[in-house]
């Protein structure tokens, strides 16, 4: 097949994301103004926003034989990847995220794996990981995920580029050594490591990585590659929604990336984009077009 520009994997969800004035404390109702219901996940969302930029993606995940799976499973084959292999566990329960939107744009989730941590490089065509220019690792097992980067690492010519939201700090050090791009949000570098974005820039690369960013919402995004600290500003949007923003991050960075464009114009691209994409309920219900964040980023 035609070689991908990405490869995603990692874990896709089902979405059940409710607009509330605030999340409830212990033992109390509250009450909703809205209901959505989308798909979403980290590996996911950040495939839907490579494609809908007009990359060529794949993706590979996992499902349970269960309804929530066959909704996941019709909703990216609708996609129009060039890839798409999903493993179905029998008798296993697909990821499900519970997320509560406060009128900010800010939301409490409540994220079910499901059977992502299932998945396994026995499960991967290793034909699709030598024909993509980059392979992005999402939510998934820890060890399984460090046996597809040493794959990749041996045997392609491939970028590796690692989602570090929310990894804990022992397998993050363990999967350092193979990212050439590393980017947590400033929540997780303060939670792992104690460190402000552009410290924990620097901790990342000196523990392994070859470029490492640090996303931080409103404050805009920092990134290291050895010699030179980066900052891309964010783009000011009315928040509805900050859901799946750092995913689409990922997915445009991606996108940035194989177009060959300067880390700083890379990060300014993937910046504008998830900004838009936070002015709708749900990760992908304001995916703006190519045009729109070629236009805004180069004002």
């Amino acid at each position: 097949m035609e070689q991908l520009d990405v490869l995603f994997v990692g874990n896709s969800t089902r979405d059940l994301m409710m607009l509330v004035e605030e999340p409830p404390v212990s033992d109390r109702r509250i009450s909703a103004s809205a209901f959505v219901k989308s798909s979403g996940g980290v590996a996911a969302t950040a495939a839907v926003a490579h494609q809908r930029l007009g990359g060529r993606t794949g993706i590979v995940s996992a499902v349970g034989d269960d309804e929530t799976g066959r909704e996941i499973l019709a909703d990216m084959e609708a996609q129009g990847f060039a890839y798409v292999s999903y493993t179905t566990f029998p008798g296993s329960f697909s990821s499900t995220s519970l997320i509560q939107v406060e009128h900010s744009g800010k939301r409490c989730l409540t994220c079910f794996g499901g059977c992502i941590n299932k998945l396994r490089l026995s499960d991967i065509d290793e034909t699709i990981l030598r024909s993509t220019k980059i392979v992005h690792i999402g939510v998934m097992d820890y060890d399984a995920a460090a046996d597809i980067c040493e794959f990749v690492r041996r045997e392609t010519d491939a970028i590796i580029s690692i989602d570090g939201g929310n990894i804990p700090r022992q397998p993050m050090e363990k999967l350092l050594p193979y990212a050439d791009f590393f980017i947590p949000d400033n929540k997780t570098a303060m939670l792992t490591l104690g460190l402000e974005p552009q410290d924990a820039c620097r901790w990342y690369v000196d523990h392994g990585c070859r470029v490492a960013a640090v996303t931080a919402a409103e404050l805009g995004t920092w990134a290291w590659d050895g010699h030179t600290m980066y900052h891309a500003d964010a783009y000011a949007v009315n928040v509805v929604d900050t859901t799946g923003a750092g995913d689409n991050f990922h997915g445009a960075f991606l996108y940035a990336v194989n177009r060959g464009w300067s880390l700083q114009r890379c990060l300014r691209f993937a910046n504008v984009f998830a900004s838009l994409s936070c002015t709708a309920m749900g990760g992908r219900a304001a995916l703006p077009p190519l045009e729109t964040v070629l236009s805004l980023m180069d004002a």
